[in-house]
């Protein structure tokens, strides 16, 4: 049985200029708005696939919806971005205000919740990825966050689906009281994550 995408949910395309998407956003409430006239309902979980026009960046935003408002044609949805994408949501705020923001050309990733062993000097930690690639992974974190390039390894997967790999922290980013830590591989079972990869794809797993 392929690791699991976080179930199956209605993934939405939702264009927004700079300008629009700089007041989507509600940070009061950590919500974002937007229209659609896709049949959402409340309390249903969506990928929405929310894009900067004209500035080449787009980022997945999973979520449960809080409201669903018949606006004309439209629905108003009124969306509760899941802990660890809010940092995407940010980055891509920080595109439509003009920042400097590093967005490099990188292999594909996809948003994907599957069991993840941490193996360090105290045993062996559980964790939860939130986004994997062919050539790492994001986790959501619990404990001490690590600094920028410790060495780990890392077994993802469960059952005979697994894979493990020696990495190193890439990168680590906390917004509210989330924690998530992108780990890079080094060396690894390539072949079996690459197999991981083409059945989580196939179950439609998001782009991130």
């Amino acid at each position: 049985m392929p690791p699991s995408p976080s179930g199956p949910v209605p993934i939405l395309e939702i264009p927004l200029r700079p300008e629009e998407l700089t007041v989507a956003w509600r940070p009061d409430t950590r919500r974002m708005l937007f229209s659609t006239n896709e049949p959402i309902r409340p309390q249903q979980r969506v990928a929405a696939r929310v894009s900067a026009v004209g500035m080449g960046v787009a980022a997945t935003i999973t979520g449960r919806v809080a409201s669903a408002r018949r606006q004309g044609s439209l629905l108003r949805v009124e969306l509760v971005p899941d802990e660890t994408r809010v940092r995407a949501v940010e980055r891509l705020l920080e595109v439509a205000r003009g920042e400097s923001v590093d967005y490099r050309a990188r292999s594909p990733r996809f948003l994907a919740a599957m069991p993840a062993v941490i193996y360090g000097i105290g045993g062996p930690t559980y964790m939860t990825t939130f986004s994997v690639s062919q050539n790492g992974c994001g986790l959501a974190w619990s404990g001490t966050v690590p600094t920028v390039g410790v060495p780990m390894e890392v077994r993802l997967g469960a059952g005979r689906l697994v894979a493990s790999f020696c990495g190193e922290v890439c990168w680590t980013a906390r917004s509210g009281r989330a924690a998530t830590v992108g780990v890079r591989f080094l060396a690894g079972e390539q072949n079996a994550w690459a197999s991981i990869l083409g059945d989580l794809r196939r179950s439609g797993a998001p782009p991130a």
